[in-house]
């Protein structure tokens, strides 16, 4: 297999920027991740995938419970600043401020759209691990187009 006509064709597949905050054993935690579907209408399904080794995979198999936030287009830089957890004070995340839900979920204030899932299933293949979610929140602040890798100069996959 030619390996850089594979990594051009994969880079085709259309991507979402999404950001993924949890709980662990440290507080709240959160990251980017680009792999995200609806899988099911009934009951709704979200199907998405982390990083084996992220601080995100192990917050979710910890509690079973995430919040997948929708930012818009114009949020490339609070998306850029979940690529790595920084710093995290009493309530701001990378200097973003969050408030705590009633699962203890660290919630974005500046994100336009959430989805807030409890984890149904785990697919432990590759170094990127498939999460089966179910959706049972949904906060809708703006109805705005949100950020995808092909509005940024990021590459991802291949």
């Amino acid at each position: 297999m030619d390996l850089s006509h594979r990594k051009t064709i994969l880079r085709k597949i259309s991507t979402g920027l999404y950001i993924v905050t949890g709980m662990t054993h440290d507080g709240p935690t959160g990251a980017v991740i680009s792999f995200l579907t609806q899988t099911s209408m009934d009951p709704p399904l979200i199907t998405l995938a982390m990083r084996a080794d992220s601080s995100i995979y192990s917050a979710a198999k910890k509690g079973n419970t995430l919040a997948i936030h929708f930012p818009s287009r114009d949020q490339q830089d609070m998306v850029a600043s979940f690529f790595k957890i920084k710093k995290i004070d009493e309530n701001l995340i990378n200097g973003y401020r969050y408030s705590l839900n009633e699962r203890n979920i660290p919630l974005l204030d500046d994100s336009p759209m959430i989805l807030e899932v409890i984890v149904k299933e785990i697919v432990p293949e590759g170094d990127h691990h498939i999460f089966i979610t179910e959706v049972t929140n949904t906060i809708l602040r703006e109805d705005s187009d949100i950020l995808s890798m092909h509005h940024t100069n990021w590459h991802y996959g291949g």
